[in-house]
């Protein structure tokens, strides 16, 4: 698809009010106060055409005679981008007034102009030590106003006292897919400590229904032998449905639990209004769900053990298991979190066809710690991307 630029000096270079609905009528309005915000503006616009298929209709160059003659410029500073999922406002001379807000997408995928308030300097856009998050997010001025965040829900909280930062459909409940393991390892972690496990020297064994789970694996065989810290490593990094199995199936004979009955007694404790488990991996059954804000809840009282942030935080462990004829065998589980690469501390990923791409990022330095919970991401290197961007913009 080509656009032809609008061939006109620099004192005119347009804005284009982009409706996806009715992209015949596009027309030239107001002035963009200078050409970085008239290509972001383009690529806006560009971005979501492709999205929605939408072909839009090559632009003319316009004489700079025409334009002094045939166009009244309103006297405003004001850029407004609308696109299919974001809506964008920047005023040229109110830095601290530039904003991006999150809104759902119309049936139709069209936007009216927003009547949007520049709000008092001494207003926030969403309120700290607070459950109630607002959907509308400022952006620091010194943070480029064109990423996007793709996931459908998402959720900041302080690491350090659980304090919410700021979120979007953070309450929403929604499939969490191997998020699921979070829970699986902090309750198998509490277990282990309330029945004083030894976590070297107590060893479970791989059941058959294990073997057969399917999806993201552990490369666990039946009869295999392993002891329950190498269990909780092969859970967490490589993601393993069938180490949850395992832990499940182990604890139940041991202990007499319902497994999943504990899951669900803990989420309560915590007060996880929005949270239910049937499974302990998180592969698809309809009433296994949670949300955004829940999850950061809890991956919040997680870290504070000791053994689970060391394990959501390896990049690689080496197993030694012992199989069903006795022998013994080594297995490398590779981390699944790739931003442990770029500064990040775990925790988990998760990703189905129901759940689509997901992600819990943990973050500290010497002044802060975050938890950032991504659900339902465009695709996978988006969540990746998603969390940076939001980091970037709280760290600010």
């Amino acid at each position: 698809m080509k656009i032809d630029a609008l061939a006109t000096p620099r004192q005119y270079i347009l804005r284009l009010n982009y409706h996806p609905a009715d992209h015949k009528s596009q027309m030239p309005s107001s002035p963009a106060p200078n050409i970085k915000q008239y290509n972001d503006i383009s690529k806006l616009i560009i971005t979501d055409s492709i999205i929605n298929k939408i072909q839009l209709p090559q632009i003319s160059p316009i004489s700079s005679s025409k334009l002094n003659h045939s166009i009244n410029f309103p006297q405003s500073n004001t850029v407004s981008v609308q696109s299919k999922q974001f809506h964008i406002i920047t005023s040229k001379n109110t830095r601290a007034n530039t904003c991006i807000q999150q809104i759902t997408q119309t049936s139709n995928h069209s936007l009216n102009r927003s009547n949007h308030k520049k709000p008092r300097k001494s207003q926030t856009a969403f309120k700290k030590n607070s459950r109630i998050i607002s959907q509308h997010i400022p952006l620091s001025p010194s943070i480029p106003f064109d990423p996007l965040i793709s996931a459908q829900s998402w959720c900041i909280v302080n690491a350090k006292d659980g304090t919410i930062l700021a979120g979007f459909n953070e309450k929403l409940t929604t499939q969490i897919a191997s998020l699921t393991k979070i829970m699986t390892c902090w309750l198998s972690l509490k277990l282990i400590s309330l029945i004083s496990f030894d976590l070297d020297n107590t060893y479970f064994t791989v059941p058959q229904a294990a073997e057969k789970i399917g999806g993201t694996s552990a490369q666990l065989s039946s009869g295999d032998q392993l002891n329950l810290r190498d269990l909780l490593y092969a859970l967490m990094l490589p993601s393993g449905n069938d180490a949850a199995i395992t832990l499940k199936h182990n604890f139940e004979i041991q202990t007499g639990i319902n497994f999943i009955d504990e899951m669900n007694n803990f989420a309560k404790e915590l007060g996880l209004k929005s949270t239910q488990y049937t499974n302990p991996h998180g592969l698809y059954q309809k009433y296994n769900y949670s949300s955004a804000l829940d999850i950061a809840i809890l991956t919040q009282r997680a870290l504070q053990n000791e053994h689970f942030a060391n394990i959501v935080k390896t990049k690689i462990y080496f197993s030694e298991i012992i199989d069903k004829q006795g022998n013994t065998k080594e297995i490398l589980w590779e981390n699944t979190n790739k931003l442990l690469e770029q500064g990040f501390e775990g925790v988990k990923t998760g990703q189905t066809k129901e759940a689509g791409p997901c992600v819990v990022e943990y973050y500290q330095d010497l002044n802060n710690s975050y938890i950032i919970v991504l659900l339902k991401c465009k695709s996978i290197n988006d969540r990746w991307d998603d969390a940076i961007r939001l980091l970037n913009w709280i760290k600010q």
